[in-house]
């Protein structure tokens, strides 16, 4: 039941922030998370995005797009924060499970 609670209160307390329009989308997936970058709409092509959990920076494709690995195997609150070469920043906090949940 904490765990649930715990989960909740992690969703719950994900945070979007927005820059001049630019906004994330994290989908939790296995291993670690697909995450969207968009403008008013419209996918944001090189858009460099890093977790919390990960030493990487992952660019976006064409479709705004990245999967960011977890580098860590306990599920738990991970950040993701996106940039522009015009220096628009998005930050987004979301839930991933880890494989020894």
């Amino acid at each position: 039941m904490k765990k649930l609670a715990a989960i909740f209160a992690l969703t719950l307390a994900s945070t979007s922030v927005m820059a001049s329009g630019l906004n994330l989308d994290v989908q939790p997936a296995e291993g670690g998370a697909w995450v969207s970058v968009t403008e008013q709409g419209q996918a944001v092509k090189g858009a460099k995005v890093t977790s919390s959990k990960s030493v990487d920076t992952k660019v976006t494709d064409e479709s705004g797009r990245v999967f960011i690995y977890s580098q860590d195997q306990n599920s738990g609150s991970v950040t993701y924060v996106a940039n522009t070469d015009q220096g628009q920043q998005a930050e987004k906090a979301a839930f991933v499970a880890g494989d020894r949940s």
